[in-house]
Parts: structure tokens; C-alpha cells; sequence
């Protein structure tokens, strides 16, 4: 791979056959905002798009939560002009027009990789109790309204983050000779790491999620992704067996140069399923990972991976017999992209054949025992899953209610309900039928709206509760909480 720099641009260069390729990355992406401007990053997107600035004849753009990147393929003179017609728009952000251009942009095409179904996806949901308020755990919450970023927000944003010294262009030949990239002058980003909450030993806990999910913290290795798609092959088949409607999806964070956060995550298609559904699939999911911790990869499993590793990957655009999407080649570029940018990538190149075939049962056996004491499950609420080994790790409660305005649920919601919600002058509290109480700082609270229900959320827990039928109570925290703590989720 060849190196070279074009108006203080790092431009990375590797020859792959087909039409010139090229993506655009910057060092910037959702763990570079904070709880009051999620959504910061996708704006700058967003305002790029609304000046049409694309002539290549496939172009594709992403915020997701290891990069910011716009991608294209086309002749050279179309990549020399579209590529440059981007950092000219960047260079004059924010528009003048700006109350005009928030209004149009669509939060729904925000990206985020994994969390695929917002407030109640296991991934987004495990990230925020790992996380906290920051980083990847912002990752779960709602964007903020679009239209309260001020002009002077996103051009500090853009002025910061999206600089020459911040980018990198990867291109699939050697850049063109007219090649320009007008970009702001600034120096390349420092990402600090994303700590995480500190635990002991495996856990569970229970949190408003369609599905359920495990995931754990291990070296950036091929052999950790190998390992896991052999868990996900042996989950699938046991949930096949159970005749549960759960597939499992494996899912990657790169945290930094030494240690990943990695992910096995059970989704359904299914609109309405059954909590206790979720939980039987996620005890099959902790069972056959005990199994294969105990056992180690059987010859079988290795024997698959080595095929795999064999064989020459099939695309998607090959099994529709059409040309390579520009997606699909430049992969590889942008994982040498993000590794200049953040020291590591999510994409860990598999194990060539003959190292699998030394791989050995008690070598696999040790690099998963290393997994349990970072190891968090999370299944829907109202279940208790049979997990041996774990410990649960509910959501701080206490049995001390505080003063303020009581609310009770509206009138056809309260039978049976012996639950209350008391709004103080600093907090917010959901007291249970049995007088458990769950306090949420008023300066730390989201009130979400999603798909007509409400949800109370507390980014430092990680947690939501649904409050729907506190109609009154709604309306107040209204009034109290300022305009960027009221979210509507747009990911359905």
C-alpha cells in the first residue's frame, strides 16, 4: 500500500482491479458527541447530502460508531471531482439556510451498525450498561432534535473534526493527478478510550429489549472471531432444535488497539414474541457457550473453519450475478483507514488455513475462559433466566421514596397497579408494587416518545422504564426537563 499526502490529506493507495474506489474517513463518529448533541455527527452528513455534491456513479456515505465516511467508484476525473466537491461543502458548513436544512434532514437514516432496532435492541442496550452516558454507550438514546443545533455547534463540530488533518482518503489505484481536497486546516483527532464499567465475573440483568444478548471484551484476534461464529453456529442449531424464532448475529466494537468489545446477539423477525421466549434462548445461548469453553471447537469446527478460510469469500453482488458494489471493494481499504485514524478496526483479517490446523482445543478453551469476567447477558424484563455461574446485576434501587408531586397511572391503566411516580425538584423516581424505588437525576433523565409509548431513561444505568400510562406525569417532565432531553426515537 502506498502512502502520500494531497492538501494535508493522508491518501492511502492499493492497487485492486475494477473501476477507481475510493472512501473518505474521518477520525469522528457518534462517541465524539454527548448526551445533548447525539446526532451531531449525522447533521454534517446529512447538510454533505443536501448540497448534491456526488458525480461518481456509485457513492455511498456512513455514520456509523467506528467511522464517518463518504465512499464512491467512478472514472478517475469523476473521483477527482466528487471527492473534492465534498470537502468544499464541509469547508462552508454550516449553510446559510441553516434552519431550512435541519428541517429536512431525516434522523431515520442514521446508521449505527448493530443497533439495528434502537431503544429495544440487545447490542445498543449491552453498549449503554457497559459504557455509561458516553461513547459507545450513547449509541442506544435517540438523537436530539435536529432543528436545536445552532450554526455555531456545527461549524465547531466540522472545524474540529472534520479537518485535512482528520481524514483520510484510501483509493483502490493512484490518485489523479487533478486530485484536490479542500478540507479545513486541523490536526488529527485524539481518541481517548472508552472506559467501561469494571465487574467481577459474568452477569445478567433484564432491560426492555426485543430479544436478548451476551457480550464480552477480548484482543483484537482472528481466533476470537473464529470462535465466535463457531458459538453462533452451535446456538443457531440449539435454538433450531428448541423451535425458538431467535437467529443469532455476531456483532464487533473496536475499543482500541488491545482489547475489542464482541457480541452474540439474538433477533427475531418476529413482531410480537414471547419474553420468556427470549429468555429460553438466551439460557441455550449461555449453555452452549459453558459447552464450548469446557469442550474447546470439536475437529468438525475447525474443519469448517478452515474451509471457510479456504474458500474465496462470495459476495452479494456475485450471487445476484452482478458487478462488485463499491462497498464490497473497498472494504479492506477502510479498515486501513480506521487503523490510521483510531490505532485499530473492527475488521481482523481471518487466521490463514495453516495456523487454524495448530489451533488446538485447550488453546481455544483458554482464550474463552478469558472471556467470563467481562461477560454481561441481557434478556427482557419480567424474566429470570436460568444462567449458571452469573450473578444478576440489577439497576441500583432503594426503598427511601423522595418528596415531590406523586403521580399515579391514568384511571384505565391503575387496576393492579400499586406503582407510583414521584417528580421532585431534582429527580425522578419510579417506586414498584412492592415499594422499590429507581431513581433517575433530573439533570441525567430522557423522556423518549416511541411509537406512541413513552420511556423514561436513564443513560447512567443504562436503562429504560416504560412510564405510558403516567399520563400526567408525562406532561409535567415536559415542563421541567430542557427541550434536548425530550427525544423521539426514529429507528423502528
Amino acid at each position: 500500500m502506498q502512502r502520500r499526502e494531497i492538501d494535508g490529506v493522508t491518501v492511502l493507495e492499493e492497487k485492486i482491479p475494477g473501476p477507481l474506489a475510493g472512501t473518505l474517513s474521518f477520525g469522528c463518529d457518534p462517541r465524539d458527541e454527548d448526551l445533548d448533541t447525539i446526532g451531531l455527527t449525522h447533521v454534517v452528513q446529512e447538510l454533505v447530502l443536501r448540497a448534491e455534491p456526488y458525480v461518481a456513479d456509485q457513492c455511498t456515505e456512513m455514520t456509523a460508531l467506528s467511522e464517518t465516511s463518504f465512499t464512491a467508484a467512478g472514472s478517475p476525473v469523476q473521483i477527482a471531482e466528487h471527492f473534492a466537491a465534498i470537502c468544499t461543502v464541509l469547508n462552508g458548513l454550516p449553510p446559510a439556510d441553516l434552519a431550512d436544512a435541519l428541517a429536512d434532514a431525516d434522523p431515520g437514516d442514521r446508521y449505527l451498525g448493530g443497533v439495528d432496532d434502537g431503544l429495544h435492541d440487545p447490542w445498543g442496550s449491552l453498549l449503554a450498561r457497559r459504557y455509561g452516558p458516553r461513547g459507545p454507550g450513547l449509541a442506544r438514546w435517540p438523537v436530539v432534535d435536529y432543528r436545536l443545533f445552532t450554526a455555531d455547534e456545527i461549524g465547531r463540530h466540522v472545524r474540529t473534526f472534520f479537518t485535512a488533518g482528520n481524514a483520510v482518503l484510501a483509493l483502490t489505484a493512484a490518485a489523479p493527478p487533478a486530485m484536490r481536497l479542500p478540507l479545513p486546516t486541523g490536526p488529527r483527532v485524539t481518541h481517548p478510550t472508552p472506559s467501561g464499567r469494571y465487574q467481577s465475573g459474568p452477569v445478567w440483568y433484564a432491560d426492555q429489549v426485543r430479544g436478548a444478548g451476551l457480550a464480552f471484551r477480548a484482543e483484537p484476534d482472528a481466533a476470537a472471531i473464529m470462535l465466535l461464529r463457531v458459538l453462533m453456529s452451535r446456538v443457531d442449531t440449539a435454538l433450531a432444535r428448541a423451535g425458538l424464532p431467535y437467529a443469532s448475529y455476531p456483532e464487533f466494537l473496536a475499543h482500541d488497539a488491545a482489547l475489542h468489545e464482541y457480541g452474540l446477539i439474538l433477533r427475531t423477525r418476529q413482531k410480537k414474541t414471547k419474553g420468556s421466549d427470549a429468555a429460553t434462548a438466551a439460557e441455550i445461548l449461555w449453555a452452549e457457550m459453558q459447552r464450548l469453553i469446557g469442550e474447546g471447537p470439536s475437529q468438525a469446527d475447525l474443519d469448517r473453519e478452515i474451509a471457510f478460510a479456504e474458500a474465496p469469500p462470495v459476495t452479494l453482488s456475485q450471487l445476484r450475478k452482478e458487478p462488485p458494489d463499491v462497498l464490497e471493494r473497498v472494504g479492506p481499504l477502510e479498515s486501513a483507514a480506521q487503523r490510521e485514524l483510531f490505532g485499530t478496526t473492527e475488521f481482523v483479517p481471518p487466521d490463514p488455513p495453516d495456523r487454524l490446523r495448530r489451533f488446538t482445543a485447550e488453546a481455544a478453551r483458554d482464550l474463552m475462559a478469558g472471556w467470563l469476567s467481562s461477560a454481561m447477558v441481557v434478556v427482557p424484563h419480567g424474566t429470570r433466566p436460568a444462567l449458571p455461574g452469573t450473578a444478576e446485576q440489577a439497576c441500583p434501587r432503594g426503598s427511601v421514596q423522595p418528596s415531590g408531586e406523586v403521580y399515579r397511572p391514568a384511571l384505565l391503566k391503575r387496576l393492579g397497579s400499586k406503582g407510583v411516580l414521584i417528580v421532585s425538584s431534582d429527580s425522578v423516581a419510579t417506586v414498584d408494587g412492592d415499594g422499590d424505588v429507581h431513581m433517575v437525576p433530573l439533570a441525567d433523565a430522557l423522556l423518549i416518545e416511541w411509537d406512541g409509548r413513552f420511556l423514561l431513561a436513564h443513560p447512567g444505568h443504562g436503562c429504560v422504564t416504560d412510564i405510558s400510562g403516567y399520563s400526567a406525569a408525562i406532561a409535567r417532565l415536559r415542563s421541567v426537563l430542557p427541550p434536548r432531553r425530550v427525544r423521539q426515537e426514529h429507528r423502528l
